[in-house]
């Protein structure tokens, strides 16, 4: 497994440096338009930063549609390697990317907005609460791409074309994103209890939402969390089934 996280790193690292480049040198000519653009600053910055997320997220995707349609995945899929290991080896390199672009888009963009370098912030920054929002994105990056990448094992093998195969898979993302979104929202109506997860300064200031970690100000909806945990070994477990015993490349 670690050797195919290597060589899906060492194949888009042109990709993760170029990003990481691109971000740096757009921040820095805005940095020089502080004083003239006004609110346009940090309004490019921002969509600076989702623009570089989105690329890289794509070609994390990119990589897995190759495994599937290309001619890579002759030479993956017949190597001694189990579905689980190139499922894991994928979540694992995209979650490697997607953090390195992260970090350095948000560094540049603190960088960028603010007057003066001030880093004071980080002493009312809680180590409980830190941990407790970086699980929370990783949490939501897993379970998103296996969530995506279920959907495309499953049209690749229900629909044995390219076109059809790919068209099939956004059509099973989007019903099945719908179902799950609606099967969450009841079981929090039904079940509201959760666990607080507040009282840092990190969730006072800042709070967060995650559909999928259902997370809000600091609290974590029980039920659908184990509804969460529950379809996220669901959709694992069975790609990695599909992998191994359905998937034809022909």
């Amino acid at each position: 497994m670690f050797k195919l996280i290597k060589y899906e790193l060492r194949s888009n690292f042109l990709t993760i440096l170029g990003s990481c480049i691109s971000v740096i040198i757009a921040s820095l000519l805005l940095m020089t338009k502080k004083g003239t653009w006004g609110v346009g600053v940090p309004g490019l910055s921002a969509c600076l930063t989702i623009g570089a997320l989105i690329v890289i997220f794509i070609s994390s995707l990119k990589i897995m549609s190759r495994y599937l349609y290309g001619d890579e995945g002759y030479l993956l899929f017949t190597l001694p390697q189990s579905g689980a290991s190139i499922i894991a080896s994928r979540l694992i390199t995209a979650l490697i990317q997607i953090c390195i672009i992260s970090f350095v888009c948000f560094l540049m963009s603190y960088f960028t907005v603010t007057e003066k370098i001030d880093l004071s912030f980080l002493r009312n920054l809680k180590l409980s609460g830190v941990l407790f929002y970086i699980i929370q994105y990783i949490w939501g990056l897993v379970y998103f791409l296996t969530f995506i990448y279920f959907c495309m094992v499953i049209g690749k093998v229900a629909l044995k074309g390219k076109k059809l195969g790919k068209i099939g898979s956004f059509i099973i993302f989007i019903i099945l994103s719908i179902a799950l979104s609606w099967l969450s929202t009841k079981i929090t109506n039904i079940f509201p209890q959760t666990l607080n997860f507040g009282g840092s300064s990190i969730a006072n200031n800042f709070g967060a939402s995650n559909s999928d970690f259902s997370i809000s100000g600091g609290r974590l909806n029980i039920a659908s969390t184990i509804f969460d945990i529950i379809t996220f070994v669901g959709f694992f477990l069975s790609t990695t089934y599909l992998i191994d015993k359905k998937l034809d490349l022909s």
